[in-house]
């Protein structure tokens, strides 16, 4: 396949869309893999797994298959039961919305057919200290 990777145009268009969004008085930074500042902060979005398939279904042409899955943090400290999943589940519909026309910089020569979001559940965490709320989108794109 001649196509460029999608992989960095897909993360760029996501971090655009979502990176310090406002949601309940929140606003709620994107990072890349990791979260790349020496103050963890206490609700934040990753960008994490991406993967790329060759679609070769159309004889005319290849597409891609891209997938990247947007991981939404939310992190109570404290004792007993601090926070809830409440705004782990705004902010994953706020993302949600952002994302369902997402488009690719035109300059990356690729452009999305269809896009599709699979909330792939919650993940939570909860000990002595601390409470912490995952909720997982994944967003598949094909792209030409």
């Amino acid at each position: 396949m001649n196509k460029t990777l999608p992989n960095k145009w897909v993360r760029k268009a996501v971090y655009e869309l979502v990176n310090n969004i406002t949601v309940n008085g929140n606003t709620i930074p994107c990072f890349d893999t990791r979260v790349t500042t020496n103050k963890i902060p206490s609700h934040y979005i990753l960008t994490t797994t991406q993967s790329n398939t060759v679609d070769k279904n159309n004889k005319c042409e290849s597409f891609w298959d891209s997938d990247i899955l947007i991981d939404i943090i939310t992190t109570y400290n404290g004792k007993g039961n601090p926070g809830s999943r409440l705004l782990s589940d705004d902010i994953l519909d706020s993302v949600r919305n952002l994302t369902k026309d997402i488009q690719l910089d035109i300059s990356s020569g690729l452009e999305i057919i269809t896009r599709t979001q699979n909330v792939n559940g919650n993940v939570s965490t909860i000990t002595d200290n601390q409470n912490v709320f995952r909720n997982l989108l994944r967003l598949t794109l094909v792209i030409k």
